[in-house]
């Protein structure tokens, strides 16, 4: 049992900003647990997912609570993923071949194309967080934890026998996510999205799912494989269609 904490903190330490400290192995440790990603999750959805819930008890504008759920979000994720967004965009931006795009994601330069991926991942996160807010303020806890379980899982999805094209954490990440350890992290995923949001919960998993395999088909024809920002590309694509799905249910399901 203490190991099995002590793994979970090293997932807490890579995934958020949350002090929980991590075994003294760290990263390597948090790879060989990857199947526990959707459970750090859950705990990041609650604290987000329950500040917007909070806010709504005090600020009747449905902006203002889906600011607090947002800025709760991406303080606890430390904006991690976002820069493998960024550099996700910049490859994708650049004519050339795969070696001048894999050039341009390793680049510490951010250019106009990851800026644009960037800027537009951030509104539609925080749109179909408003979104639900208008909708329905109280779903903001469950559809947080939704989209954030949904969003580690991705990782997991677009790792699996993946094509490694350079050394780094993507490798890493790529090596430690076995059949086994996917369908454990499946298996979590899919309990927390049905008991939380029913079958609403179903449709965002395999939405975010579909967002994540094509993340990945268009990596391999871009890139030639998957690389560390590609992975922490999907967790903001995923995360996006996660939450855009449950706004557009619950959206069907007021009218």
């Amino acid at each position: 049992m203490e190991k099995f904490f002590s793994s979970l903190s090293s997932c807490f330490t890579f995934l958020s900003t949350i002090p929980l400290g991590a075994s003294s192995d760290g990263v390597g440790d948090a790879m060989r647990h990857i199947y526990l990603f959707p459970v750090c999750a859950v705990v990041i959805g609650l604290v987000a997912g329950g500040i917007g819930y909070a806010a709504s008890y005090f600020f009747f504008h449905p902006v203002i609570i889906a600011l607090f759920a947002f800025t709760a979000l991406y303080a606890l994720t430390g904006i991690n993923h976002l820069d493998g967004l960024a550099d996700l965009g910049d490859g994708l931006a650049t004519h050339g071949d795969s070696r001048r795009k894999i050039g341009a994601m390793k680049d510490l330069a951010i250019g106009t194309g990851g800026v644009g991926l960037v800027v537009f991942g951030l509104i539609a996160t925080y749109t179909a967080i408003l979104s639900i807010a208008y909708i329905d303020p109280s779903s903001l806890l469950s559809a947080l934890v939704v989209g954030e379980v949904c969003s580690k899982h991705a990782m997991l999805t677009v790792s699996l026998k993946a094509r490694v094209i350079h050394d780094g954490m993507g490798s890493v990440t790529i090596r430690h996510t076995t059949p086994v350890k996917y369908l454990i992290s499946l298996g979590v995923t899919l309990i927390v999205c049905t008991i939380l949001c029913e079958v609403q919960g179903l449709g965002a998993l395999v939405v975010s799912t579909i967002a994540a395999l094509l993340l990945r088909v268009t990596a391999n024809r871009q890139f030639g494989g998957v690389s560390g920002d590609v992975i922490g590309a999907a967790n903001e694509v995923a995360r996006i269609a996660a939450l855009v799905t449950l706004s557009g249910v619950f959206s069907w399901m007021h009218s």
